[in-house]
């Protein structure tokens, strides 16, 4: 059997009582690669009472089928940052484990996906995400966000990462690059939503004034689209 358990966004204290009774009785592993965690690993250990062995992606992506041989033998959890399935390589886990005949159980919790709406923007109105990478290649971005404006809905762009480096995007970079391929101007209001599940900051400006603010990461971009009268009453009340 696997479980696959979301940590949320905040810390271990966020983990469901639920979760907490599953990973008591199960070996444990925790990957923490796909997205930022507030959480202490030592704290967590203490909490459940157990030693937690963390992943890499190679562990699960290249060996994903030595890993899940691991279910097919005994009952294992595999923790997550955010909701257990907000990211692909979670779907593809769960996707190989089927195929093998192992039973796989999914313990939610709070992602991204759903805190975003602590900026005021209905979710409804999302259109596709997107993801700012690393190397400054923007051009899926650009698609997106092209795509959302035409119909008036908002963009939510997600910051790349690279934890085994300790590479975290910074709003700045994210920014500079966006106003670099013309996806924004100076003048452009955009939402900035820092530290989601521990002490999230807020901010609705443009963009060269947000450039001057000091946010570290973790962090996410909104692009609005058309705003609906709740949704300007919310943002200006920020």
């Amino acid at each position: 059997m696997l479980y696959l358990i979301g940590l949320g966004l905040g810390e271990e204290r966020d983990l469901t009582l639920r979760a907490i009774e599953i990973v008591k009785k199960c070996d444990c592993y925790c990957e923490l690669y796909t997205s930022f965690w507030h959480g202490s690993m030592k704290n967590l250990e203490e909490m459940i009472g157990k030693e937690i062995k963390t992943l890499n992606r190679r562990d699960l992506e290249e060996d994903l089928i030595s890993f899940l041989k691991k279910a097919k033998e005994n009952n294992i959890v595999l923790l997550v940052p955010g909701d257990p399935l907000a990211a692909t390589t979670h779907s593809d886990i769960v996707l190989e484990a089927k195929k093998r005949r192992i039973p796989v159980e999914i313990i939610h919790n709070a992602s991204i996906l759903s805190a975003i709406g602590e900026v005021g923007l209905q979710l409804y109105k999302y259109g596709k995400v997107a993801t700012i990478p690393l190397n400054g290649n923007l051009e899926n971005v650009k698609i997106t966000v092209k795509g959302n404006r035409k119909l008036g809905l908002h963009t939510l762009l997600l910051f790349d990462l690279d934890k085994e480096l300790n590479l975290y995007m910074r709003v700045f970079d994210a920014l500079k690059m966006l106003l670099k391929k013309r996806i924004v101007s100076n003048k452009s209001k955009l939402i900035v939503f820092a530290s989601a599940g521990k002490n999230p900051e807020i901010y609705y400006d443009n963009v060269k004034s947000l450039m001057r603010k000091r946010i570290d990461p973790p962090a996410v971009i909104v692009i609005p689209g058309k705003l609906h009268f709740r949704e300007k009453e919310f943002l200006e009340a920020l």
